[in-house]
């Protein structure tokens, strides 16, 4: 494990990374950042601007995916390269929270890869001792 809060994996055709963190809004960030990790060299971004995100779900996993493919429908939307992510709330089906970054550059920001969706292949979401672990594949 590094001290990063996320690892990835390798799957048949997607790429997948396990994360974990002190809460769960730790665990949200983390899994956040992870993906962004596919998506973006973060040294290429600046932290200047913020985006208000919200996402719901059935229970933990389905919140844990419905916020990760929200965070990429608002990259996408508003053209936006991400830096990183502030999780302020996770809990009663709701997770918010705050897109960091700035409008994206394709001269200035080294783009890695298309993330296309966080998936429900492979996904856990839960307390293992004292911290919170997560387990998702990604479409790419």
């Amino acid at each position: 494990m590094t001290d990063q809060g996320f690892e990835s994996f390798e799957t048949t055709a997607d790429v997948g990374i396990t994360a974990w963190g002190e809460t769960l809004e730790d665990l949200f960030a983390n899994t956040a950042r992870g993906m962004f990790a596919l998506m973006v060299d973060p040294g290429t971004v600046r932290s200047t601007s913020l985006l208000p995100i919200e996402a719901q779900g059935s229970d933990l996993p389905s919140l844990l995916v419905a916020w990760l493919n929200e965070l990429l429908y608002r990259c996408e939307a508003e053209e936006w390269a991400p830096s990183d992510v502030r999780v302020t709330a996770v809990g009663d089906g709701r997770a918010s929270g705050e897109l960091v970054g700035e409008p994206a550059e394709t001269g200035r920001h080294q783009f890695k890869g298309v993330v296309k969706a966080a998936t429900y292949h492979l996904l856990e979401c839960h307390k293992d001792n004292d911290r919170w672990r997560a387990r998702v594949v990604f479409d790419v």
